[in-house]
């Protein structure tokens, strides 16, 4: 055989060669290919309560000047939502407040709200395809239902009747297989989110909540969400909130029953915040924050002290833990007797305190100049606000164990919708969502 001969066979067997192995693998692509994918596997959240693990996310003006009113806020837990565009106009802080006898006018304008900053991105109101006939009803006074087998063996008393009882605007009925797509933008600790507003609600609900609570409360605190995040949509600006990495069907399902309805005051969304836990009583935003909006004022609330896991709750603090926190924080060295470190001048909204003196001092000086007045809020703010968790407190020292007691009364800022009180309401007095969000958010109309 000659050498050309030799050299063609060899060709063809080196085609037939590649051809083989690669038939081969293209075989194997199309098996794995055909191996199916379930989208719908993820694993059901565990129940939890609510969330009490994050604490302190830093909200606040961006670009605000040193003038203007800087909030700091975290709904359940704080903070999450804030109080982030209130105006320059100084307000008493520590002006106590009582409970108004009479109902608050829906009518009234709220006050003026400013934004400093430049929004970088404006997100448009969502508005129905078609007006709907609004029907106005007023709700009684809730009462509890009778005792059934799956009630609590112990009776417990109703609550106080809302003061004042709002009037809820009854919103029409929806169809979910109709409602028009909307996606929502929030800001996280992870950055700017864009996903559909089932999505974005479901998965805060999921992670302030979870899945354990009342569907009433969870349908409750759905619209409180929603409502916050068109709030700050309105102005041009993004929800700063904490979220789920996915939410449970329990918690998907109860969000879907009432997406879409809102919280309004008058013709404008009402900045809906809320909490872990109020204390016997709601804070006001007055004295929180130093602004007055006329839906967030203390309301009483006696069941707290029945069934609330955070009230009435026990921190302690050595004096060295005490010196090292109030100078890390005021540049202040506390001396001297410990058990005269601390005093409560007053309370504001009852039961939080108000004015404090540490060692002495009645304000200190924070790193951008600004002079701080010493208040519960602040030297909770001092301690840290995971450890001291409200500032409804009672406190005193030990000069024999060198110890500070503090028994604390609630979780987180105290104001708007208590989240473990809707649970509360619904599962020990049979209010449903919109008899929560009237209790909570007293003028206000639900539409």
């Amino acid at each position: 055989m000659t050498n050309s001969s030799l050299l063609r066979c060899a060709a063809a067997f080196t085609v037939l060669s590649v051809y083989i192995w690669l038939f081969g693998i293209t075989g194997v692509i199309e098996d794995y290919a055909a191996v199916p994918v379930f989208a719908d596997e993820s694993p059901e959240f565990e129940p939890s309560e609510a969330s009490d693990s994050a604490e302190e996310m830093p909200v606040g003006l961006l670009n605000e000047p040193l003038s203007a009113t800087n909030i700091n806020v975290n709904p359940a837990n704080e903070p999450k939502p804030g109080l982030v565009d209130f105006s320059a106009q100084t307000f008493p802080v520590n002006s106590p407040v009582s409970i108004p006898a009479a109902p608050v006018t829906t009518g009234e304008t709220p006050p003026e709200i400013t934004q400093e900053q430049t929004p970088t991105q404006t997100i448009p109101t969502p508005t129905p395809a078609t007006p709907t006939p609004t029907i106005t009803t007023t709700v009684p006074t809730p009462t509890p239902p009778a005792p059934t087998p799956e009630a609590a063996p112990a009776p417990t008393p109703a609550p106080p009747a809302p003061e004042p009882t709002p009037t809820i605007v009854q919103p029409p009925a929806q169809n979910t297989d109709t409602q028009p797509a909307q996606n929502l933008t929030v800001t996280t600790s992870n950055g700017v989110i864009t996903d559909s507003a089932l999505n974005i609600v479901s998965r805060i609900v999921q992670l302030e909540i979870g899945s354990s609570f009342d569907v009433e409360a969870i349908k409750a605190h759905a619209v409180a969400t929603y409502s916050f995040i068109m709030y700050h949509n309105a102005k041009g600006t993004n929800a700063r909130v904490l979220i789920a990495p996915m939410a449970s069907d329990r918690v998907t399902e109860n969000v879907r029953a009432v997406l879409g309805q809102a919280v309004y005051y008058g013709d404008s969304y009402a900045q809906t915040l809320y909490g872990a836990s109020s204390a016997g009583f709601t804070s006001s935003a007055q004295n929180v924050w130093g602004a007055h909006y006329p839906y967030l004022i203390s309301q009483r609330t006696d069941f707290d002290k029945e069934h609330d896991p955070n009230y009435g709750l026990t921190a302690h603090f050595s004096s060295t833990d005490i010196r090292i926190a109030v100078l890390e924080k005021t540049g202040i060295n506390l001396t001297g007797d410990p058990s005269a470190w601390l005093q409560v001048l007053g309370h504001v909204d009852t039961v939080y305190a108000g004015d404090m003196t540490v060692g002495g001092h009645t304000s200190y000086t924070a790193n951008d100049g600004r002079e701080i007045r010493f208040t519960g809020k602040t030297f909770r703010d001092i301690m840290g606000t995971q450890t001291l968790r409200s500032a409804a407190f009672e406190h005193s020292y030990s000069t024999a164990e060198d110890r500070f007691t503090f028994v604390t009364y609630g979780y987180g800022h105290g104001a708007g919708l208590s989240q473990n009180g809707a649970n509360i309401l619904a599962k020990h007095h049979g209010y449903d969502y919109k008899q929560i969000l009237a209790f909570y958010f007293p003028g206000t109309t639900l539409r």
